[in-house]
């Protein structure tokens, strides 16, 4: 029962032209990727310990970063309009930054080239001690 009029095998004529197209695809897609750097962008500590819940965490991280091609690139904090620092003509730096929030901090790492991020890096916060939700009250008759 193989008289079924709509399941006709493929022509090898259509075979091979759907088989350049997807060639051509792979190609164009391996292209478009080449363009765009790849990049790492590590913090060493990653994380900055307070005593307390809610107190400004201080502390000394270096912030490292590697791309897979030499170019112009910058390292943002999130949100900041002006870089922590620029390098030219380098496909890898560091930058020694001096860490002071009581919030995680988000690190970025821009190409200039044509503003793309490349990568992020996120510090973040942890304390000893937490909050105390309730208050202490003292109350003293003498």
């Amino acid at each position: 029962m193989d008289s079924c009029a709509v399941c006709q095998r493929p022509s090898p004529k259509l075979l091979l032209f759907s088989t350049w197209v997807h060639l051509l695809v792979l190609v164009f897609c391996a292209q478009a990727a080449a363009d765009v750097p790849i990049a790492q962008l590590q913090s060493k500590p990653n994380r900055c310990v307070a005593l307390h819940q809610g107190q400004v965490c201080y502390q000394e991280v270096i912030l490292y970063w590697h791309a897979d091609r030499t170019g112009e690139y910058c390292l943002y904090q999130q949100q900041a309009q002006e870089p922590l620092h620029c390098w030219q003509a380098q496909a890898s730096g560091e930058y020694r930054y001096a860490f002071a929030s009581d919030t995680p901090v988000q690190m970025q790492l821009v190409s200039m080239n044509d503003k793309t991020r490349l990568a992020e890096a996120q510090i973040d916060i942890a304390w000893v001690y937490k909050a105390n939700t309730r208050r202490k009250t003292h109350w003293r008759l003498f």
